[in-house]
């Protein structure tokens, strides 16, 4: 899930799915690394936080991760 998306945010987006689907896992990968945008992930829901700069190393590892919740 981005943070940024055009019709509504991925924080917004990730709290309506989270309550929709308390089991579902919802990983976002973004470009900000604001500590705010962080806690605000955190808090609606968002099982991890990995921003598109460490994609390449990080991904595989975030999304088990996050998978294992």
């Amino acid at each position: 899930m981005d943070i940024s998306m055009p019709v509504m945010d991925g924080v917004e987006a990730t709290r309506r799915i989270r309550e929709a689907r308390p089991d579902a896992c919802v990983l976002m990968l973004t470009g900000s690394n604001a500590a705010a945008d962080v806690d605000r992930s955190r808090d609606a829901g968002a099982a991890g936080y990995i921003t598109k700069d460490r994609i390449a190393s990080q991904l595989v590892e975030a999304i088990v991760e996050a998978a294992s919740r």
